[in-house]
C-alpha cells in the first residue's frame, strides 16, 4: 500500500466518531465489571477516549466517563479554542480562568465535585488509574466522589488500547515509513559519528514530514513540565555504550570491530512506531558474529510462527532458540518485543513468562536481543501488526548482515 493509499484511507474515517465509539464500547465493559463511573488523567488515556493532546500538560485533562450517559472533557481554561477543535467529545467543562472564558470551576479538583456530581457519580464505584495518580490525587478523588469502592482500572485501560482498530493501523503504517526514511539516513551516515547519524536521521524523517504527511500531528505526550512537539527522534550509540540501552547520542566515531546500534522514534497523531538497526563496524569477532547469526535467525522463527491465537511464551521461545544453539544460554534477554501505540513502550510484553496470547489486532516490536555489556549488543527491531494468519511487517529496513 502506498503512502498516498493510507492517506486516501484515512480520510474516509470519521475521526470523532471513532473516538466516541471507544467510550461506548469502555461503558458497555464498565458495566460488566459493575463500574459505575471512571476518572482518567494518564495523557494517553485521556487521548484514547477524547481524541484531544494538548501536548504540554501544565494543567491536567480530565476525561469521567459514567456508565451511562455522555463522557465528560476537562480542561482549563487556556485549552477551550483547541479542545473545542480536536476533541470528539462533546461536552467539554473549564476551570481556571483564563480571558474571557467560563469556567465552572477554579482548580481542576473543584470541577471535578461539580462534575461528578453532575452525572450523580456521588457514592459509587469508580475507576481510577493506580498506575499513574499519586496518593494524594487519589485521597483528593476518594473526597470528591464519597466512593462506596475505588478500583484500580490501570489493566482494564491498557488491554482497552491492546487491540488497535484499522484506522490506528493505517497511523502506525505513517508513522513507520517515517521511522524507514530515518534509518535509510541513519544507515548511511553511521560511520561519520553517532550525532551525525542521529542528526541525518531527523533531518531525513522532519523533510519527509513537511513534504508529504503535514496534515498529519507529529507530537507526543509531555508531562507538567514540558511538551512534546515533534516526536521524530533517532539516536545512535555505538562501542560500549550501545548496552546502555538508551543514551543521547555524543559525537564518537565507531571503530573498526565494533557495532552500532542507531534506533529511530516517529508518531503519527499519536501512535508510535520503532526501528532499531545494528551495524558491524568492519569486521567484529566471530563471537560476536554468531550472535548476530542467532539474532537475525531468531527474528526469521518469529516472523514465521506469529499470528492470533499462539501463546506469547512459545513466541519467545522460537525467538531465542538460536541464542541457545549457539552458545548464548546465559545471556537471553528479558522479553523479545513490546507493544506500541500510545507510547512506544506499552502492554504486552513478549517475556518467556507471559501467560497472554496473541490477538488480531496487536501491535508489537520484534526485537530478541543480546547485550554484552563493554561491548555492544545485538539487536533489530521491527514494528509488527498481529494477523489472523500471520503478521504484517510495517517497518522494511534492510534486514540482513549489515556492514559498514
Amino acid at each position: 500500500m502506498t503512502i498516498n493509499e493510507i492517506k486516501e484511507q484515512l480520510k474516509q474515517y470519521d475521526r470523532k466518531q471513532l473516538y466516541r465509539e471507544k467510550v461506548i464500547k469502555m461503558q458497555k465493559a464498565m458495566a460488566e465489571q459493575g463500574i459505575d463511573g471512571i476518572i482518567c488523567f494518564k495523557p494517553q488515556n485521556t487521548f484514547f477516549l477524547s481524541g484531544f493532546n494538548p501536548i504540554l500538560y501544565s494543567h491536567p485533562v480530565v476525561v469521567v466517563i459514567p456508565q451511562e450517559g455522555n463522557a465528560v472533557l476537562l480542561v482549563h481554561s487556556l485549552r477551550a479554542r483547541h479542545s473545542a477543535d480536536e476533541a470528539a467529545i462533546e461536552d467539554i467543562r473549564l476551570f481556571g480562568m483564563w480571558a474571557n472564558q467560563k469556567p465552572i470551576a477554579n482548580d481542576a479538583y473543584s470541577a471535578i465535585d461539580i462534575i461528578v456530581s453532575d452525572l450523580r457519580m456521588k457514592g459509587k464505584v469508580l475507576g481510577y488509574e493506580g498506575d499513574f495518580i499519586s496518593l494524594s490525587q487519589y485521597q483528593k478523588l476518594q473526597d470528591i466522589t464519597q466512593a462506596t469502592k475505588m478500583v484500580d482500572v490501570s489493566d482494564f485501560l491498557k488491554r482497552s488500547r491492546n487491540i488497535k482498530d484499522e484506522y490506528e493501523i493505517n497511523l502506525l503504517r505513517l508513522s513507520s515509513y517515517l521511522t524507514n526514511v530515518g534509518m535509510e539516513a541513519a544507515l548511511a551516515n553511521i560511520r561519520k559519528s553517532e550525532a551525525e547519524a542521529s542528526i541525518a536521521a531527523e533531518i531525513a524523517m522532519r523533510e519527509t514530514w513537511a513534504k508529504e504527511l503535514s496534515e498529519f500531528e507529529i507530537s507526543s505526550f509531555g508531562n507538567t513540565e514540558g511538551g512534546i512537539v515533534t516526536a521524530l527522534w533517532c539516536y545512535s550509540n555505538s562501542g560500549y555504550r550501545v548496552p546502555y540501552g538508551c543514551e543521547c547520542p555524543s559525537n564518537r566515531v565507531p571503530q573498526e570491530g565494533e557495532v552500532c546500534l542507531p534506533v529511530c522514534w516517529a508518531a503519527i497523531d499519536g501512535y508510535h512506531s520503532e526501528n532499531e538497526r545494528t551495524v558491524m563496524i568492519g569486521k567484529i569477532p566471530e563471537r560476536y558474529e554468531r550472535a548476530y547469526d542467532a539474532m537475525l535467525a531468531g527474528r526469521q522463527n518469529v516472523f514465521q510462527m506469529m499470528k492470533a491465537g499462539v501463546a506469547v511464551s512459545d513466541v519467545y521461545a522460537a525467538g531465542v532458540a538460536p541464542y541457545i544453539e549457539a552458545g548464548f544460554g546465559d545471556y537471553l534477554p528479558g522479553r523479545i518485543g513490546h507493544g506500541l501505540g500510545l507510547s512506544l513502550h506499552e502492554f504486552p510484553s513478549l517475556s518467556k513468562d507471559s501467560s497472554l496470547v496473541l490477538e488480531e489486532g496487536m501491535v508489537v516490536t520484534v526485537e530478541p536481543g543480546l547485550v554484552f555489556a563493554g561491548w555492544g549488543s545485538t539487536r533489530h527491531s521491527d514494528t509488527v501488526v498481529v494477523r489472523k494468519d500471520g503478521i504484517e511487517i510495517l517497518t522494511c529496513s534492510p534486514e540482513e548482515r549489515l556492514v559498514r
